[in-house]
């Protein structure tokens, strides 16, 4: 990157983002000054530091970018990955398998959204209604998919919005006990989850 690159552009740079998301897991939302945080992404991806500043005035505003693009790249990857030819067992099945994938990939952000929405809710509510426009439109994707596999017979449950709740719940859990040098590889993992969800969240019969 150089010094033209526009505060536009770098909102969206993966590797930009990738590396603040890294370093407020490291430090915590608060646990590392503006300054640093632009000196370590500037060195780390060859971002010119002035257009950081231009980007991200604040870490408040950095944390929303990091924020907003792995809750975007996941809802939009879902959605766009979606055989609505398949069956609601093989679709719920790849959906699971997509959302362990990515939610590990996006585990810095996704710990750091849970601590930053209840802040964009009470001090900027537009931004907290970015974000929670797509996590409903991913819950509504879900919930349709269930209700769909309700209806054809293959899921035995009663409120496909209420299961679809606890199947995000469960599917977010990942980040709180997975360690990939635990002897369970990330392919692994999804198996687990996809078992679980199926035959516990839906009640299909093993």
């Amino acid at each position: 990157m150089t010094a033209e690159t526009s505060p536009h552009a770098l909102r969206t740079t993966a590797p930009v983002l990738d590396c603040a998301a890294r370093l407020f897991a490291e430090h915590g939302a608060r646990g590392i000054a503006m300054s640093d945080l632009t000196a370590h992404i500037a060195a780390e991806t060859g971002t010119d530091a002035a257009s950081l500043r231009r980007a991200f005035p604040t870490r408040f505003d950095l944390a929303y970018a990091v924020v907003l693009r792995s809750t975007r790249e996941r809802v939009d990857g879902q959605l766009g990955a979606d055989d609505t030819g398949a069956s609601a067992l093989e679709r719920v099945a790849r959906l699971v398998r997509r959302h362990v994938e990515i939610g590990w990939k996006h585990r810095a952000a996704t710990a750091l959204g849970q601590e930053l929405l209840p802040v964009l809710r009470a001090v900027h509510p537009s931004r907290h209604r970015d974000i929670a426009c797509l996590t409903r439109a991913y819950r509504e994707h879900l919930r349709t998919i269930i209700a769909d596999g309700v209806a054809s017979g293959d899921f035995a449950i009663l409120d496909p919005g209420r299961t679809a709740d606890e199947v995000l719940e469960t599917l977010d859990s990942l980040l709180h006990w997975y360690d990939p040098d635990g002897g369970l590889s990330l392919d692994d993992l999804a198996a687990v989850y996809v078992d679980l969800v199926v035959h516990h969240h839906l009640g299909c019969p093993r």
